[in-house]
């Protein structure tokens, strides 16, 4: 289970987080859903340790071992769709690069350089590097922009077969109904609603 405990983070004037507190299940698929600018992608990274509050605590969760996805695609645009995948993986796991690609539908495009991508194909390329990556805890942002529905409900299975908890962002009804919990949002600073 990770807890955060009266998560206070401030940005010079701005709060974003005043005495947050919520509870995530170790398990399954949590969608935090909530308006722009409510602190959803603040609160994705205070879990993934890239930001420090300066009050309160973060339990349940190791940096080292949390992968996250930034809502930029943040790809090597100098390497291709396969080098992408096979960038992040140890050598005893560089095999694996086909896996990847089949889980972001992407076969075929090894060689195809990222800038040659739609937009939703780079966020499969990225959503593929994340997954492919691993550790114990998969933390979202955004997953789906771009992605058609048909696809995004197929990768929600993918991801769920990963068996670790992953938290994700999103504004999409169809990825909230496929999730096994959804946490409501407004702010800021950031409150459940």
């Amino acid at each position: 289970m990770i807890q955060l405990q009266n998560i206070t983070l401030r940005y010079g004037d701005k709060l974003v987080l005043e005495r947050f507190s919520l509870e995530i299940p170790g398990q399954g698929l949590t969608a935090l859903s909530g308006p722009s600018g409510c602190g959803k992608t603040t609160l994705l990274r205070v879990i993934a340790g890239l930001e420090a509050p300066q009050e309160g605590v973060v339990a349940g969760t190791v940096p080292a071992q949390t992968a996250m996805l930034f809502q930029e695609d943040r790809l090597l645009l100098w390497r291709t769709v396969g080098q992408n995948i096979a960038d992040v993986l140890p050598r005893a796991r560089r095999g694996e690069t086909a896996r990847w690609l089949a889980f972001a539908e992407l076969e075929g495009e090894e060689n195809t350089r990222p800038a040659a991508l739609s937009g939703g194909m780079a966020r499969r390329l990225a959503l593929a590097r994340c997954a492919a990556l691993g550790g114990a805890l998969l933390l979202l942002d955004e997953p789906f922009a771009g992605v058609d529905a048909e696809r995004t409900a197929r990768l929600l299975d993918r991801l769920r077969e990963l068996g670790v908890p992953i938290v994700l962002t999103t504004h999409q009804g169809q990825v909230m109904a496929a999730c096994d919990r959804v946490v409501g949002l407004d702010g800021p600073p950031l409150r459940r609603v």
